[in-house]
């Protein structure tokens, strides 16, 4: 991995090193999981969900199946505004804080940018 890759996950929040373990310290099996979250359907699920308004377990499923890819991955800013938000869909509500969606949405995109230049 190199310095500016490096650099790059570390905005997203990565801790390098605990990530790497989680992988075997096998980098290109890192970012071969890594690139994948691009094709990863939650977000959309998710935000679907969201815009109908009426389905908080839909939206709980999308939202806690990204939750867990973006922790496995080390995405630490993702992860932290998804689980806020998830919280809110587990509980079967649909009243989530308008300013977190938002955060989430940067977060997802910010980290879908930074692995599409690594």
């Amino acid at each position: 991995m190199t310095d500016l890759q490096k650099e790059r996950l570390e905005g997203l929040g990565v801790d390098i090193e605990e990530t790497l373990e989680r992988f075997v310290e096998n980098e290109a099996l890192y970012f071969r999981c890594l690139n994948k979250l691009q094709d990863d359907k939650n977000f959309s699920l998710m935000c679907d969900a969201i815009e109908e308004g009426t389905d908080a377990g839909k939206a709980f499923d999308a939202a806690h199946a990204l939750k867990g890819v973006s922790a496995n991955l080390g995405l630490n800013k993702l992860f932290n505004e998804l689980r806020v938000i998830t919280e809110v869909f587990r509980a079967g509500s649909m009243d989530y804080d308008t300013d977190n969606l938002e955060r989430l949405k940067a977060a997802y995109s910010e980290a879908i940018s930074t692995i599409q230049t690594l």
